[in-house]
């Protein structure tokens, strides 16, 4: 059964939604926190350009600037969505686990069917083989009479012709054994392989007893635990998460922004060393320098401001609340809230259909079971009336006092009797298991 399971595709695909489902929980949950973003650039600017030391046009200019930015953003309030998505991420999460468990639930009835199948094919097959070795001693024993002159040609004829049909029968059995087997192997996702066999356990049908009780009790029981209504169930709370989302694009949004940022350029200069030239402070009448004299400083020599030093002066920073008031955007919203109160319907009636298949399915494993009693405890009473009365036919057929057609008739009433018993017997089981499950015992 662990096999089975360990290998199914359909559920090793559910397992990879569950761990998507997961990873959208947790990214539901690190979007309530805030959000960091870093800069940084690195320009050459050549011609026209704007100084970003003084602000002013500038042409011809080459020069190189870099800038660097930390900026933080918060979502502090937008009508609990983010709170709501990460319950309903977290809600679809739990249904697909109720999904995953239901998987497995059905993978192993269908397996527990098939090794059903397997066990009745080997048991039909067993049978067939001992009818024909017992038929195989008449015909020996009818062609010593018949050498011996006890008996007639036809009646050999006859038994030989029942030979041939119990061994074709017998070859049928075998070949529907390898059909069981194939199926087996196929519902567990395993090469064939004639090594490998099926254990025939012991069970006692004689503590096969009848179900107390009700189909409706049965269902009761079943519904505490049921996967499948779970899912639909928790499904449904998602569509009505999935409403409060949309009515949250109604509410106002409030966020807290915050930033630094700084620059660099090589525009940014600092005089390095400076000449004094003496200027006349006038002149007279015939444009001579006057007696007085005033000293003029020229800048000789510049350099570029360190980076250090630039990014501490040029450092900024900022911080501010954001208030988004939702007016009007093209009737979405409401639109939205529309479509998702139509989901949330949607959703109910399909958890109530889930009910009613559930509760079909029980009433109908149910009637099966008892079908399937009766069936069994008739079955019980027909072989062994038949089994009887082919052994009593045995002795008065090597005796000579009933005929061949009245053999040969008692012996296939007995051979159908047999089958119809061994279907009955794991028709019975499966129909026990499956009730059984359904009152919350585990099949795996």
């Amino acid at each position: 059964m662990n096999t089975g399971l360990k290998n199914n595709i359909t559920l090793k695909q559910q397992e990879l939604n569950k761990e998507s489902a997961k990873a959208d929980m947790f990214q539901s949950r690190m979007n309530m926190l805030p959000s960091v973003n870093a800069s940084a650039t690195n320009n050459w600017n050549i011609g026209f350009a704007i100084d970003p030391v003084t602000n002013a046009s500038t042409r011809d200019a080459t020069f190189r600037s870099n800038s660097v930015g930390l900026s933080a953003s918060w979502t502090l309030f937008n009508g609990f969505q983010n709170m709501n998505n990460y319950r309903l991420q977290r809600t679809n999460t739990q249904a697909i686990d109720q999904d995953v468990l239901n998987t497995k639930n059905n993978m192993a009835l269908q397996i527990c069917n098939a090794y059903l199948q397997v066990l009745l094919s080997m048991e039909l097959a067993e049978s067939r083989r001992l009818q024909t070795q017992a038929t195989q001693l008449q015909v020996n024993k009818q062609e010593k009479m018949y050498e011996l002159g006890g008996s007639s040609r036809t009646k050999l004829l006859q038994l030989r012709a029942q030979l041939s049909n119990e061994e074709l029968q017998a070859v049928l059995a075998e070949n529907q054994l390898d059909q069981a087997y194939l199926t087996l192997w196929q519902s567990m996702n395993i090469l064939p392989d004639t090594v490998n066999k099926v254990k025939k356990p012991e069970v006692d049908m004689t503590k096969m007893q009848d179900e107390a009780r009700t189909a409706d009790q049965v269902f009761e029981a079943y519904a505490q635990n049921s996967p499948e209504l779970k899912a639909a169930e928790l499904r449904t709370r998602s569509a009505e998460i999935g409403t409060s989302i949309a009515v949250g694009g109604r509410s106002p949004r409030l966020s807290l922004g915050a930033g630094l940022n700084s620059f660099y350029t090589t525009q940014n200069i600092t005089p390095t060393s400076f000449e004094t030239n003496w200027v006349p402070f006038g002149y007279d009448a015939n444009r001579n320098p006057s007696g007085l004299f005033t000293p003029v400083s020229y800048i000789t020599g510049t350099k570029t401001v360190p980076f250090s030093e630039q990014f501490d002066k040029n450092l900024g920073k900022n911080i501010g609340l954001q208030l988004s008031i939702p007016i009007f955007n093209g009737w979405q919203v409401n639109n939205n809230i529309q479509k998702q109160r139509i989901n949330q319907m949607n959703a109910g009636l399909n958890e109530q259909q889930v009910r009613n298949t559930t509760y079909k399915n029980i009433n109908q494993a149910y009637l099966d079971f008892k079908s399937a009693l009766k069936k069994y405890e008739f079955n019980v009473q027909n072989l062994d009336a038949n089994k009887e009365s082919a052994a009593l036919a045995d002795a008065q057929f090597s005796l000579g006092a009933i005929g061949m057609n009245d053999y040969l008739q008692t012996r296939n009433a007995y051979l159908q009797a047999e089958t119809n018993f061994l279907q009955a017997k794991y028709e019975l089981q499966f129909r026990r298991k499956v009730l059984d499950f359904y009152l919350g015992k585990p099949l795996y």
